[in-house]
């Protein structure tokens, strides 16, 4: 099974602010099918039903953060349904929820409770890594912490392969710790420790190929690529990852057939 590949939508940002009908339709002109966003679609969400019947883009997720999944699952659900998207997912922890290992186990036991109320409603429900997981507590990561103490039936991962490096681990090796609880896989690449600038994917420090490989050996569904610092137009960016991202593939495909 091929990967499904999309776009978040905050890679562009800018140019949806601009103009956000426009924006839309150049994602989908770039060949991109799915497109990955923030929860409730607000003041846009008549174009945004109306942009996607157009255009064929479809939702691969939703995100929401931590209070609304925790006080108004339904509400998660329902947009979740309404757009068709295939997983909720969760970008941050604030700062003061996280000083130790308690904390983790903590925050554990809040994701299991989500997970379990949106598993109700076939909703699958992920967490989006972004660096500060890889802080030990007593010699042990809160990521890993927080993994020991989930039940996979109700909650998984969307690493970001820039933020596991920027946390300071590897992100091959970490997805392949947790390939059996990947479900999605944000694709960012980077050049140059320590300032660790944004690049097109494929084009930076991180193993791409590699990634692609396991992505393609778990059969992990979404693959969605993210950019939020740019050294040429962010239109041009999005385009040129994906066009990275399918010669990549290409060349994973013939290395499976020779």
């Amino acid at each position: 099974m091929q990967p499904k590949i999309g776009l978040q939508l905050y890679t562009l940002r800018d140019d949806l602010k601009a103009d956000f009908a426009g924006t839309i339709r150049a994602i989908a002109q770039m060949g991109y099918e799915y497109i990955e966003t923030t929860g409730f679609m607000g003041e846009h969400s008549p174009l945004m039903a109306q942009l996607l019947r157009e255009t064929g883009l479809k939702i691969a997720g939703l995100g929401f953060d931590l209070s609304t999944l925790e006080n108004e699952p339904q509400r998660v659900i329902d947009a979740c349904r309404q757009w068709d998207g295939h997983y909720a997912v969760t970008f941050w922890i604030d700062e003061s929820q996280r000083q130790s290992a308690d904390d983790w186990k903590r925050i554990a036991e809040r994701f299991n409770r989500i997970g379990e109320t949106l598993a109700a409603g076939d909703v699958p429900f992920l967490y989006h890594v972004h660096g500060y997981e890889f802080t030990e507590y007593d010699g042990m990561r809160g990521i890993d912490i927080l993994m020991a103490n989930t039940d996979p039936r109700y909650f998984n991962l969307e690493p970001d392969t820039y933020w596991v490096e920027y946390g300071g681990a590897s992100a091959v090796e970490f997805c392949q710790q947790y390939a059996d609880r990947i479900r999605a896989l944000h694709l960012k690449d980077y050049i140059s420790k320590p300032e660790m600038h944004d690049v097109e994917v494929g084009e930076g420090a991180i193993d791409m190929p590699a990634i692609l490989r396991l992505a393609i050996q778990h059969r992990w569904e979404w693959l969605i690529v993210e950019q939020e610092r740019y050294h040429r137009p962010p239109i041009e960016a999005a385009a040129r990852c994906l066009q990275n991202i399918q010669r990549m593939l290409q060349n994973l495909q013939q290395e499976g057939h020779s």
